[in-house]
């Protein structure tokens, strides 16, 4: 005669297999896209080296459009199996600063499905870098309505030196999608913190 607990105990187990396979596909391609953004860095400091001779340069930059190629393509990857909406965004949020004054306001207008997932991703990889770096005193994250649009303004009152011209793939990120997914953005990193300004058109709201 079966055991039900047994039962019931394979049934659960089942039930979870997909999101397990889920959350490790994230977590591979997180590391092999991350992996590759360390291994193009690493190339771009070997093309600029002098005593490279121009043969092997060409070689070289060749390798690194391939590797660009297949970063975008895991990047590609990520964003689709992993959608965060806005109480997912506030959550980390809190989650990240909890020892840090927040005013977080996400009642800006909705943006097109893809662009919201990846401005919600990118505010929280915001979030975790004045987490890390930025010994942060308070966050915010408020919006004004525009005659085009709305504005977007991200910050925090850290030391500035968040700066997105390191090799940090998390900053190159965020520079990377801020640029595909508005108009416009401008990051001011000083004594006064790191802010962001991004600027959303109506062609990109919901």
């Amino acid at each position: 005669m079966p055991n039900n607990n047994e039962h019931f105990k394979e049934s659960r187990i089942r039930q979870s297999e997909p999101f397990d396979r889920l959350g490790l596909a994230r977590r591979l391609h997180e590391t092999l896209a991350q992996s590759l953004a360390v291994i193009g860095y690493d190339l771009d400091a070997l093309i600029g080296d002098d005593a490279l001779s121009p043969s092997h340069r060409a070689e070289l930059r060749s390798i690194r459009l391939n590797v660009m190629s297949a970063t975008q393509s895991f990047r590609d990857e990520i964003y689709r199996t992993r959608r965060f909406t806005r109480e997912d965004l506030e959550n980390e949020i809190q989650a990240l600063l909890s020892n840090i004054n927040t005013e977080v306001n996400l009642t800006y207008p909705q943006l097109t499905e893809e662009r919201e997932n990846l401005l919600n991703q990118t505010l929280i990889e915001i979030a975790r870098n004045t987490h890390k770096h930025s010994s942060a005193r308070s966050f915010y994250v408020k919006y004004q309505i525009t005659p085009s649009g709305f504005l977007l303004f991200v910050g925090d009152d850290g030391n500035g030196e968040v700066q997105l011209k390191t090799r940090n793939f998390g900053l190159r990120g965020i520079d990377e999608v801020l640029k595909l997914i508005s108009q416009d953005y401008q990051c001011k990193a000083d004594e006064t913190g790191t802010h962001f300004q991004i600027t959303f058109h109506l062609e990109n709201l919901d």
